[in-house]
């Protein structure tokens, strides 16, 4: 049984033992809440320790509280078609699998540029799907992911459910930025912290999906020891290009390029994974000697940040022009270089 990214489902990740236990020991005795909020920093497996509850909870053999992946539930689950396992994401929408829609209409439809928003069409097939029966007799269980991309309209229709959800019905939302969520949200789920392991930790299970040692302690130094961060960072050969992107801000810094191109050069890549990059070289530069100054450019890379995630097509250039002024700066430097 394997999830989107083909990583195993059936058990809890290592440093996540503890949090499995949790959950199973409050399924067991009947108090697992109705609306739970999974919150921690990305990239640590919160959605896939999510999938795993809701697994175990849908399938028809369980063995020892774990799902045992072979049965028709289990299988639903994995093919992403189990009527009582309902998705909220910013992809929601984009598939059509209306099959009275027209071959054009699909295309269409399908051809809309992904979104950083869950809206309301979303929510609204959510509540109803709250409402409904369990299609195979037991549990319902619908997961939000990130919780943080609810627009505002989505979020406020979504308080009266999680306060009063149907029967038998679960709401997991998962979280990188509880800070962002409406504190009226935040009040009507239970959140459970999910920490990020150490680096010994990451390391071992990094060796174990086959990362050399080498690679996987760089991945981690630069995904802030968020393991399936670096798992992914590692396969897609992003360690080349974070020493590519770190070698062009640090030169543009001692003057050796101008901002312009070095602008330029960063809006060739993913604005939020440069910009995740910047934040990490910054802090790892900082010094208490800087400390006033370094605040204020992280705050602005974070507004940065924040901006382009709310924004379909962020001019990442003038986006980067800007922050580059700050950095090379005389008042804004950092670690006094």
């Amino acid at each position: 049984m394997t999830n989107a990214n083909n990583l195993p489902v059936l058990a809890p990740l290592p440093w996540q033992a503890d949090l499995w236990s949790s959950l199973i020991e409050r399924h067991t005795q009947n108090r697992l809440p109705h609306a739970l909020l999974l919150h921690g920093v990305a990239g640590i497996g919160k959605g896939r320790l999510a999938r795993l509850l809701a697994a175990s909870l849908l399938c028809e053999t369980p063995k020892q509280n774990l799902p045992c992946g072979g049965c028709h539930a289990c299988q639903m689950v994995v093919a992403g078609s189990h009527p009582d396992f309902f998705l909220a994401d910013a992809s929601y929408g984009a598939a059509v699998n209306d099959e009275d829609d027209d071959k054009k209409s699909r295309k269409a439809k399908k051809s809309v540029a992904p979104s950083r928003q869950i809206k309301i069409d979303c929510i609204r097939d959510l509540i109803h799907f709250s409402t409904q029966s369990a299609h195979q007799g037991g549990k319902r269980i619908a997961l939000i992911e990130p919780a943080e991309w609810l627009n505002h309209n989505a979020a406020n229709a979504l308080l009266k459910t999680l306060e009063e959800p149907g029967a038998d019905t679960h709401i997991i939302l998962i979280s990188h930025q509880p800070s962002r969520l409406l504190p009226t949200l935040r009040s009507r789920c239970q959140a459970l912290f999910c920490p990020t392991p150490d680096h010994e930790q990451s390391l071992q299970w990094l060796k174990l999906q086959g990362i050399s040692a080498e690679r996987a302690n760089t991945t981690l130094a630069f995904t802030a020891l968020a393991p399936l961060k670096a798992l992914a960072a590692a396969n897609d050969n992003q360690d080349t290009l974070h020493k590519e992107v770190i070698t062009v801000l640090q030169a543009c810094r001692q003057n050796k390029m101008d901002y312009l191109t070095t602008a330029e050069t960063l809006a060739k890549h993913d604005t939020l994974l440069v910009l995740d990059w910047w934040l990490s070289l910054v802090h790892q530069q900082a010094s208490a000697q800087a400390l006033a100054s370094t605040l204020i450019f992280y705050d602005a890379l974070l507004a940065a940040r924040r901006k382009a995630l709310s924004t379909a097509n962020p001019n990442a250039r003038m986006l980067f022009e800007s922050l580059l002024i700050a950095w090379i700066a005389p008042h804004s430097r950092i670690g006094g270089t």
